[in-house]
């Protein structure tokens, strides 16, 4: 249950809260964010809801429970279970990946590459959806293998269908994961903790780059799979140079949008286009354009 798999970092007051709010309810939220001295809410439904003090989810800010900078301090440091300078380089980056693939989204104040100061709090919640991608996969690889590239703005579900592929194609393909944030796998002490295929090889932590280049090397994958592309194209050309597919992740509110973004289309025989909750609103094989 994805409950249990976050409440526990939360502390103090707010952290009382979000125990109390149901099972049952907490399973469709997607984020829970605290910021200092403000009101605790979640991201749900596709609208944003607070939290009072019984784990309700209330429309009304001033009914809910109000977070303390000592709450978001107590937080942070269980997020890094307790050891804030072994957690820099993720810090760095802004963000740190949980057991089960969520994500903890950090904002401060930046010095010197860091974050001190540590204001707010995005607790992402990871979603396996399984079977989300079938008929995707079914368009897109019935007639054999491609390089696919799957675009959205955030929350449209990428991760989540990307998974999934990973899944399918896993099944009859030898596949490398390229994890680089472990929401994907979501290993933990090495082991998968999301059904990412039978025959998925995972590279969890690697950057894109050099997973990428190192799954070509020693793991002779026939298809390469990584989220969030963005200046990853030479190791992309290098895959499909190799004779390795690709399917990968991108933001973008549009198709249209992936020329200005420096993205190379003829990497790609098929791109499509999410618009929530993984749904395929537009698919474009080659110089094809249909909606879906």
């Amino acid at each position: 249950m994805k409950k249990d798999e976050i409440v526990s970092y939360f502390g103090g007051e707010t952290g009382r809260a979000v125990r109390n709010i149901p099972a049952d309810i907490f399973e469709n939220i997607r984020e829970v964010r605290l910021r200092a001295n403000r009101p605790a809410s979640v991201w749900v439904n596709n609208s944003i809801r607070y939290i009072d003090g019984n784990g309700q989810l209330v429309c009304r800010p001033e009914s809910a429970v109000n977070v303390s900078a000592e709450d978001v301090k107590r937080t942070f440091e269980a997020v890094c279970q307790y050891s804030v300078h072994s957690f820099q380089r993720e810090i760095a980056v802004g963000f740190i990946t949980l057991r089960g693939g969520h994500r903890v989204g950090i904002c401060g104040t930046d010095i010197s590459g860091s974050v001190k100061n540590v204001g707010s709090l995005n607790f992402r919640i990871a979603r396996e959806v399984r079977g989300c991608s079938d008929e995707l996969c079914g368009n897109v690889f019935g007639n054999g293998l491609c390089n696919l590239l799957i675009a959205g703005a955030p929350m449209t579900g990428k991760t989540t269908v990307l998974r999934d592929i990973s899944r399918n194609l896993g099944k009859y393909f030898k596949t490398a994961l390229i994890d680089e944030r472990g929401e994907l796998a979501a290993v933990w002490n090495g082991v998968p903790q999301n059904d990412i295929g039978l025959n998925t090889d995972v590279f969890d932590g690697y950057d894109k780059f050099r997973g990428i280049m190192t799954a070509i090397r020693v793991m002779s994958p026939q298809v390469i799979i990584c989220d969030e592309i963005g200046n990853d194209l030479e190791a992309l050309r290098a895959a499909a140079l190799s004779g390795v597919y690709i399917a990968a992740t991108v933001h973008a509110a549009s198709l249209d949008e992936l020329e200005r973004k420096g993205i190379d289309r003829n990497i790609f025989d098929c791109a499509v286009l999410l618009t929530g909750d993984g749904k395929v609103s537009e698919i474009r094989k080659g110089a094809e354009k249909r909606h879906a």
